[in-house]
This record gives structure tokens, sequence and C-alpha cells, in this order.
């Protein structure tokens, strides 16, 4: 039953009810990609065209009135309000609510297995580019122990994505101390013109993110449209059987959870041009470990609806031109050296 479309939002009270909703939304084939508590949620993620069901449990309290408010006003979603009745898994009533929550889902967010058009997007503009000019790491990180791995920083694009990441990449030198994954919306079958043609011009090393191959500094990983990604503890790629969820592959969302819960405060990402939002709920996770989100600046971009609908959920720390991230991304680099020294 499961298909990229079937995702679910799940708000409620406490950290053992959004377990128990957890697992039976996931029991029935659909993909919990939010699950948070009313104090911690960010309202503007109820305008996430990614999701397509919204499961809310709440105690009966008037410091929720305003939320349900909210919920009511802004979910772009259905919005399935439960009962507060939810059965321990050894009750004999739990089978029955466990069938009636599979049979609302059902019916509110009927599952979907194909997954929406990839975005049309021509590479062969970006052949014409040959400029080579580069920044240069500052001497601080020029004569520094790099470590094996830096910081992971995920590029997430789509429409107007490429020149944009392109034009990105094109600046960063090759010895810099920090590592790449880049997600971008595609069709399947163009990842090898993707990887030719944004990787044309940079000194960074370019390549698919193969199963087994390892990230490592200097290094850009694009990752696979069709096969979702995790981590080995040696941040090698994992290949997983399962498609990305969501409507688009790769997921944004699904990358950036991943990427988030593997490699921690270590986790970075940048959102470039793109429609839609995409890439909003993953930099929320990002966000909560520690790690930092830049995105592409509104009049840079072909199509800013990704990027803005990241920066309307405060989760944006900063925003620039592909040129001025590439600068950002350097000065970042020799701050943190000079923190930990």
């Amino acid at each position: 039953m499961k298909g990229k479309l079937n995702r679910v939002g799940v708000i409620a009270a406490s950290p053992l009810v959004q377990h128990q909703l957890q697992v039976v939304i996931a029991s029935a084939g659909y993909d919990v990609a939010v699950n948070t508590s009313p104090e911690r949620f960010n309202k503007q993620l109820l305008k996430n065209e990614t999701i397509r069901l919204w499961v809310v449990e709440l105690e009966e309290s008037d410091q929720n009135d305003d939320f349900v408010q909210d919920v009511l006003e802004f979910a772009e979603a259905p919005v399935l309000f439960g009962d507060g009745n939810i059965p321990g898994k050894n009750d004999e009533d739990y089978l029955g609510w466990q069938r009636r929550i599979h049979d609302k889902l059902i019916a509110h967010a009927p599952p979907i297995e194909e997954a929406k058009a990839a975005p049309i997007i021509d590479l062969e503009e970006l052949a014409g580019n040959t400029e080579k000019i580069n920044f240069e790491l500052p001497e601080s990180l020029k004569n520094a122990p790099h470590p094996l791995l830096g910081p992971v920083w995920v590029l997430c694009a789509s429409l107007g994505g490429p020149k944009a990441v392109k034009e990105f990449v094109d600046l960063l030198p090759k010895d810099i101390p920090a590592s790449f994954l880049y997600a971008q919306h595609i069709d399947a079958g163009c990842l090898d013109a993707l990887v030719q043609s944004v990787g044309r011009h940079t000194q960074l090393t370019m390549v698919k993110a193969e199963h087994g191959i390892q990230l490592e500094n200097g290094k850009v990983c694009v990752v696979p449209v069709d096969n979702e990604i995790e981590f080995t503890e040696n941040s090698g790629v994992l290949w997983r059987d399962n498609a990305w969820s969501g409507p688009y592959g790769p997921s944004l969302d699904h990358l950036l959870q991943n990427v988030s819960e593997h490699f921690g405060i270590k986790a970075n990402a940048i959102v470039f041009s793109g429609m839609g939002t995409d890439g909003t709920l993953g930099a929320t996770l990002i966000k909560e470990v520690g790690g930092t989100v830049w995105s592409q600046s509104t009049d840079s971009c072909i199509q800013p609806s990704m990027p803005d609908s990241a920066d309307e959920a405060g989760c944006i720390d900063w925003r620039g031109s592909p040129r001025e991230l590439a600068e950002k991304l350097i000065t970042w680099l020799a701050q943190r050296k000079t923190q930990a020294a």
C-alpha cells in the first residue's frame, strides 16, 4: 500500500501518544513525516504540500484552544482529531481501535502509488559555462589539519537548482574541509547527465552516491532518485530497496531526516531554487539537532517557492545568492576552526 505520496503528520500531547499513533499509522502503510507536540510544532508546516493528512490527539485543555484554531485555519490537508481514548496494545479494544484508525486513514487519504512528474530541467544550458574562477581557503584552513570528515552539507534543489548549485560548487576549492550531498528533483534517467553537467568545471569531486561510496571532504555525492539512502557508521552510503517518501524523488524532507538522525550537529543544509515546499520539514529537523540551514535568496532564484517556504517556517539562518553562499561557507568553516582552537 505504501507509496511516495502517503505521508501523514502527527501532533500529540505526549511522547507515548506520539509513539502509539506512529505505530498504528505505519502499520497501515503510511509514512509519518512529522511527529511532534503542540508546544514544539511550527504552524507553518500545516501549509506543507507533501502531507496528505494530519492526525491530532490532544488532551482536553483551554490551553489547546488557540492551537486547534491554528490547525483549522492553516492546514492545507484534511485533519483527523482523535477522541482521547487510545487503548493499550494488550487491551481487548486495541484491535478495534487500530482498525478504525486504518479505515479513517484510507477514507481521508486514499493510498497513492504514483509519484508526481519531476520538473523538466534543461541541462544543456550549463555546458557553455566555462568560468573556472574559484575562491581560496583562508590561511587558517590551509594550514590546519583537516578532520577525516568535516561538516556534511545537503544541497537541496528542484526547478532552477542545477544552475544555482553549479555556480555554488564551481567557486569552492578542492581542499575544502566539508562534504556534500546533492539532492535534485529530476527524472532518474537524467542523473548521469546531471553529474556531468553540474560537475564539469568544479574542482570538487562530483560522483553519484552509489551504494557503498564514502562521504569525504571535497566530494559531492549526487543522491539517487529512486532509492532511499541511509549511512553506515563510517559515513558510507547505504541504499535501501524502497523508494523515497514524498511527491518527488529524491525526497528532500526524507533525506534531511536521515542525515540529521545519523550526523546530528554535523548535519547542515542549503535550500536552493525550487517549486513547492519539499525541504521545509527536513530543515526543521536539521535545526533541532543543532545544524545550520541556509537558502538561496529570493531574487537570485528561478523559482523561489522552496527556499521561501523554509524561510517562512523560521528554519533559515541566512540567505544569499549562490556566489554569496559559497563565500559564506568558507567564512563559516574558518570561524568554526577558530572557535575550536
